[in-house]
């Protein structure tokens, strides 16, 4: 192989050359001398002359050289520095054999004399340049090594982990990479230790790969395959010795097995084996946990009454049910169909309690057991690991390689994408959904109500306490959030009451989990009273509602409204139907849209949410920003027509509600005025002195808005609405005072004024007269007084307003009391319509 030319003991001299001296001084007598020396001085500069041109030619030959060498590695086509990973593998060489060519051509340029001198100062050089050329492909050769072999590794990856579903073919392809994992370690002189971590690492990427294809492809099958039998529907008892009561000889008590759970093919956390029948576990708290994970399992899909329960538990072809069902209720006190609500501790304990007892026909186990079993099971703490407790092994190669955190991150994975494609299902079958969900979700049987699969489908097997992994990073308050964002309220403080740490051993440790669960629900209930529909839109329970468009509005309005009650009950919040956000585009719609559409979108809500109690919570937020569009959608829902004034002469002044809300609408809108981008302001419609109308307004009302001076205002303001909307359907803009007009405007914002028996001013209930609402008071109190057994002295009453047809009874200085001391109301059975606040409630 050529190589580049090397000389040995080359020495250089850093000295430069003698200069020159010439003596040209004569005299005759010496001439002929003197001109012979001249030659040879002469001579000797001629020489010296010849010395430096063939160094300048040395030193061209030498940038011509560098130039060359610099081309060969640098440029941008064709240069050595261009060529990367397998292009640059033996390509070192070629290189240095042109420099080694390019060299001998340079040196046949230089005087013979002065090669060697040229060809030690290029050998020199060339030894670097080599050194460079062969570290460079060096370096490029070991980096396609290690990206080829990484490439066999993520392709190897990619082809094992498309195997999930054939253990056998997922194995063998393993095994494969791990062979050449052994021979690249080998030819890269690899430690055993080193080998053995990348075989590690390669596999448990695949696994990784391999769950989350089976995940992907079908988060059912993957939960089916791995989880616990209470993840995929729940275990069923089966007789041992005595199929009517007891299992007879305790057999539940020595397998930690107080529930007598069945083996089946899915293995249990801290399952031991088992006795041919039933369940081994490590310590009676796995036991406990089995068994209240199998009764959440049961909750989750609907069964929630001790009836229900029970005839899955036992089911009436092997157990005698019935007795099964009377013992179970009669120890917890309810009856059979009452429906039970498993994630409140209390409930779940009580019932644990009872099987255990009816499996075992005794029960040992402390209450520090039972609840650290079942405080396992709703996920709020964890079982330390038994020490003889098997691997819980699902048959999946993937799965198993897994470590427990990774299977319990994956197990929680396809469970928040099981919750998000029911969330996506419910939404599709809310309409069909919406009344057998409310009657279902409170354990009510529903005529033609969905099947007990569409239902799993739709609101999943899982707890819902492992659906926010976005907390775990938080650690023990992350954990803790986990646990209770879910739960009702009750819940919530029944786990509080549980957790409340006991003097003695392990206290301080007991007292910080408490504090941080304390926190954890604190921090949660915050959020839902902040906004309760936002929080339910974050956690994938609600769909936002399209406000901008009133047909997909009332679309989402009535399954919102469907779904609110329970959630507000479920919060212990307040009734809301829209969040905050929601709320505020709602308000800027009935400020700024025109009254034709502002009254569509009154008549969509009153349409879409039919319940009466949440349509008022409806108009409450919307009062928030818009309070005359929240009392024209109050008026506009009233059954019947108001007699806004009576004429002796003429025909009285009849308002539907309907004409009425428009109008107050149109007035507030006139009483503004408007303001476009761009041009000066309309000022708003002239009304007449407020010192005047307001002393009318007070004149009216008289003291039938005692105590209430909020809903006076309330009430004067939409007067002035009404009569403003009147004045411009009239064309009258003079802001001169009518006060025919104003009495009707009065009538329409209050439903009315009576003084009733001489004792003070009530509002009637809106579309009454005063002879029906006498009628109607006489009736009530036969009915609630009277009738109810309240002792009502003798003497004439007066009555106060309280709500819409609710009225307090005053009796002297004070109120009517029932049999207990409170207030009695009179409830004439309308709508109620008290200005509390910003609207009537």
């Amino acid at each position: 192989m050529p190589t580049v030319p090397t000389y040995n003991q080359r020495q250089t001299s850093d000295q430069g050359l003698p200069a020159p001296q010439v003596n040209v001084q004569t005299t005759p007598l010496n001439f002929g001398g003197a001109i012979g020396e001249i030659g040879n001085k002469v001579a000797g500069l001629l020489g010296e002359s010849i010395q430096r041109a063939n160094v300048a030619k040395q030193q061209e030959a030498m940038q011509q050289f560098q130039a060359f060498a610099d081309d060969q590695f640098n440029n941008t086509d064709t240069g050595l520095m261009t060529k990367t990973g397998k292009n640059a593998i033996g390509q070192a060489e070629p290189m240095l054999a042109s420099l080694r060519s390019k060299a001998d051509e340079l040196s046949q340029q230089i005087p013979e004399g002065m090669r060697p001198q040229f060809m030690a100062q290029i050998n020199e050089m060339g030894m670097g340049y080599k050194r460079q050329a062969l570290r460079y492909e060096i370096g490029q050769t070991q980096q396609y090594e290690n990206d080829q072999f990484q490439a066999t590794l993520n392709t190897g990856i990619k082809s094992a982990s498309s195997l999930y579903s054939d253990n056998q073919a997922y194995v063998a392809a393993n095994k494969q990479i791990f062979s050449q994992i052994d021979e690249y370690g080998s030819a890269h002189g690899w430690s055993t230790e080193q080998i053995q971590a990348k075989k590690i690492e390669f596999k448990e990427a695949t696994a990784r790969q391999a769950v989350e294809n089976q995940i992907g492809a079908s988060y059912v099958d993957f939960i089916q395959q791995n989880g616990e039998p209470a993840d995929v529907g729940g275990a069923m008892r089966v007789p041992s010795v005595d199929a009517g009561g007891s299992t007879g000889d305790a057999r539940g008590i020595r397998n930690n097995n107080p529930g007598n759970i069945r083996m089946s093919g899915s293995k249990w956390e801290g399952q031991t084996g088992d006795d041919g029948d039933f369940v081994k576990f490590a310590t009676p708290e796995h036991g406990i946990r089995a068994l209240g994970r199998n009764l959440l399992s049961y909750d989750r899909q609907g069964y929630n009454t001790v009836e229900q329960i029970i005839s899955r538990w036992a089911p009436p072809n092997e157990n005698k049910t019935d007795k099964y069902i009377a013992d179970v209720a009669g120890a917890l006190g309810v009856p059979p169909n009452t429906r039970l609500d498993l994630t409140d501790i209390s409930t779940l304990t009580s019932l644990s309690k009872a099987i255990i007892k009816k499996e075992n026909g005794q029960s040992n186990y402390t209450d520090a057991q039972i609840s650290s079993g079942l405080q396992a099971a709703l996920g709020v703490s964890s079982l330390p690991p038994a020490q003889d407790a098997m691997k819980r092994l699902t048959g999946m190669s993937a799965f198993d390689a897994l470590n427990t955190e990774d299977q319990g991150k994956f197990m929680r994975q396809a469970e928040a994408i099981g919750n998000q494609q029911r969330a996506q299902y419910r939404g599709q079958l809310e309409g069909v959904l919406k009344d057998a969900t409310a009657a279902y979700m409170r354990g009510k049987e529903y005529p033609n109500a969905p099947g007990q699969a569409e239902f799993i489908q739709a609101y999943g097997y899982s707890d819902g306490m492992k659906n926010y992994d976005q907390f775990r990073h938080t650690q023990q308050l992350g954990s803790d959030i986990g646990a209770v964002q879910n739960l009702p309220f009750s819940s919530q403080q029944a786990l509080l009451q549980d957790r409340q740490p006991v003097p003695g051993e392990g206290y301080a440790a007991a007292a910080s989990r408490y504090d941080s669960l304390t926190q954890a629900v604190d921090y949660v209930n915050k959020a839902r009273q902040a906004d309760p529909v936002n929080y339910a839109q974050q956690q994938q329970i609600l769909d936002p509602v399209s406000v901008g468009n009133v047909q997909q509005f009332g679309a989402g309005l009535a399954q919102r409204a469907n779904m609110m009650p329970q959630i507000s009950q479920q919060y212990g919040t307040p009734l809301k139907v829209f969040s905050k956000e929601e709320a505020a585009q709602l308000g800027q719609i009935f400020k700024e849209a025109p009254i034709s559409q502002q009254v569509a979108y009154l008549d969509t809500m009153r349409q879409s949410i039919g319940d009466k109690r949440t349509y008022m919570a409806a108009l409450q937020q919307v009062s928030e920003s818009a309070p005359t569009a929240a009392v024209a959608g109050i008026i506009m829902d009233k059954p019947g027509a108001i007699t806004a004034q009576k004429n002796l002469l003429s025909s009285d002044v009849n308002v539907n509600p309907s004409d009425a809300a428009m109008t107050i609408l149109e007035g507030n809108k006139a009483r503004k005025g408007e303001k476009v981008k761009g041009e000066q302001a309309v000022k708003g419609l002239p009304m007449p002195k407020d010192t005047e109308m307001r002393a009318d307004f007070a004149s009216y009302v008289g003291d039938a808005f005692a105590g209430d001076a909020q809903g006076a205002e309330m009430a004067y303001q939409t007067a002035l609405d009404y009569y403003a909307g009147l004045s411009q359907r009239k064309g009258d803009i003079t802001g001169e005072y009518d006060t025919s007009r104003f009495k009707q405007a009065m009538a329409v914002s209050t439903g009315g004024i009576y003084d009733y028996n001489g004792q003070g001013s009530v509002m009637l209930p809106w579309g009454m007269g005063e002879t029906e609402f006498d009628g109607a008071v006489d009736a009530a109190w036969k009915d609630q007084v009277t009738g109810a057994g309240i002792k009502a002295p003798p003497g004439q009453y007066g009555l106060q307003s309280y709500g819409d047809s609710q009225y307090l009874i005053k009796l002297g200085a004070g109120y009517l009391q029932d049999n207990t001391g409170q207030p009695v109301i009179l409830d004439l059975q309308r709508k109620r319509q008290r200005f509390s606040g910003d609207i009537p409630q």
